[in-house]
Order: C-alpha cells, then structure tokens, then sequence
C-alpha cells in the first residue's frame, strides 16, 4: 500500500516518462538506429533531472521478439519498434512501453497489435482490489486467444521505488491484490524471429478504481 506521498511523487515520474516518450516518438524518423532513441531517451530524463529507472529497452522488428532485448546498431527499417522507459522521480519509478509501426504493416499485424490492445484494456477495466493476481492474468491471457501461447511473462508488476516491486501478476501468484498500489498492465505477444508487440501502463488502483498514470494514445502509429 502506498502513502499519499509515494502516489504523488509516481505520478509525476510518469508524467515526466510519458512526456519523454512521446516526445521521442514524435521524433522518430530523426533516428537512425536503436541505439540513438535510447540516447534520446536517456539525455531527456537527464534533462528533466531524473535517473533511468531501468536500461531502456528499444527493439525493432524480430528484436522485438526479445522481451529484454538491449538495444544496437539495428536500423530503424521496418517492422514493430517496441520502446520500454522509465524515469526515476525523487527516488520512485515510472515504467511504460509502446509499439509503433515502421513502414506499413499487413492487415495481420494490425490485428494482433489490436488485439494486444483489447486485452490490455480489457484488464485494466476487470482489475479489482482483493482479486488474485493469478485471476487477472487470467483474464489477459483468455483475450489473446490462440495468441496466448506467445504471451511470454507476466502480465504486470508493483512499481515503487524499485522498479518490480510485489505484486506480481503472474499465472501462479494467489496473492490478493491490494488497495491504493501503483502497478502495470503488460500483455505482450512475441513471435520468436519475427516480431514482438508489447502495451503498457502504470496505473493506481484505489477503491476499485483505475487511474491511468502513463498518458500516451495508444492507437497504433505508423511512421512510413
């Protein structure tokens, strides 16, 4: 559970990251390779004297289908561009990750990224105080139909002052979720040596209510 402080001061690490991100892909074509948006995205946070919360994770096309990839030399060519950040704020965490579009996808990969999409807001809308966090990822998993096979890791994680922090929304986890905690929403799915598309968000879940903490439009962005 956290204190009012704590809240406050999540908040504003993604606000900060959101702004960061979206501002990075809104620039996107000024990239070459992986390796330049993460340097976007690490000399921004400095900028906006913070701390990475974590290495940023920057993957285009079958790197993406390396849920931890670190980032190279790749070109920005074609193919799914999963960018994963987040910035430290006065000591606490903010994590968020969005896939866009190099090139122009097939009606295929439109509809998988929709349906990555649909289960994410499909589990930010069934998340309750007091559900196992087995329950939900449940729930994710279910939406991605036939799809689920590829949904590689759990569906999300406390955020905090440590970047994993509990409770862990994975299958095997009984664990009540509890009130007034920050948490993320990660469904992902990652067909090895091709492609990997990845949504999420922290949000804060009070009272059975759902906040959404990183604001970025989530519609896919394709950038020819």
């Amino acid at each position: 559970m956290s204190s009012n402080k704590e809240i406050k001061y999540i908040t504003k690490s993604c606000n900060i990251a959101s702004n960061i991100l979206n501002k990075c892909i809104k620039n996107i074509k000024n990239f070459k390779n992986e390796i330049e948006v993460a340097d976007f995205l690490k000399k921004e946070t400095k900028k906006h004297s913070c701390k990475l919360a974590f290495k940023p994770i920057v993957a285009i096309a079958n790197n993406a289908a390396v849920i931890h990839h670190k980032p190279n030399r790749r070109k920005l060519k074609k193919g799914f561009l999963i960018i994963d950040f987040g910035v430290k704020y006065k000591g606490y965490c903010s994590d968020i990750t969005r896939t866009i579009y190099i090139g122009k996808p097939s009606k295929r990969e439109k509809q998988l990224y929709n349906l990555v999409l649909k289960t994410q807001l499909l589990a930010i809308k069934k998340i309750k105080v007091g559900m196992k966090c087995s329950d939900i990822y449940d729930i994710a998993s279910t939406s991605l139909g036939n799809y689920k096979k590829y949904f590689l890791h759990r569906l999300g994680h406390g955020v905090g002052k440590r970047i994993h922090e509990s409770p862990s929304l994975g299958p095997k986890n009984k664990r009540k979720i509890k009130n007034n905690i920050a948490l993320t929403i990660e469904p992902g799915i990652y067909l090895k040596k091709k492609f990997g598309i990845r949504i999420e968000d922290t949000i804060l879940l009070k009272k059975n209510k759902v906040k959404i903490l990183t604001n970025i439009p989530k519609k896919l962005i394709v950038v020819n």
